[in-house]
């Protein structure tokens, strides 16, 4: 049986380039989405910080993870956010309750 692990990810674009991240990772939801070990992935606009950007994702374990940040889809997102990101958290959840 695989546990879930939710992943929240908030990023802040650099100044001005707010448009050109939403539209990079945008490009990321639907193949996510399709990966085997994907349960959920949305990504969200912060409505009082327009370069915040928070992905909200549930995966079925660390390998489904792994595979995730190996994706060609994810290492080109990668690659198209060099330079745009400012500041970049990640968090790996369990469920407690």
């Amino acid at each position: 049986m695989s546990e879930i692990i939710t992943v929240v990810a908030v990023l802040r674009a650099v100044p001005g380039a707010a448009e050109q991240v939403a539209a990079i990772l945008a490009d990321a939801v639907e193949p996510s989405r399709a990966e085997a070990g994907c349960r959920g992935y949305v990504l969200h606009h912060d409505r009082s910080d327009a370069s915040r950007f928070v992905f909200v994702e549930q995966w079925a374990g660390m390998e489904a993870i792994e595979a995730h940040r190996q994706a060609p889809h994810y290492q080109a997102m990668g690659k198209a956010l060099a330079g745009l990101i400012a500041e970049r958290e990640v968090m790996l959840l369990d469920a407690k309750a």
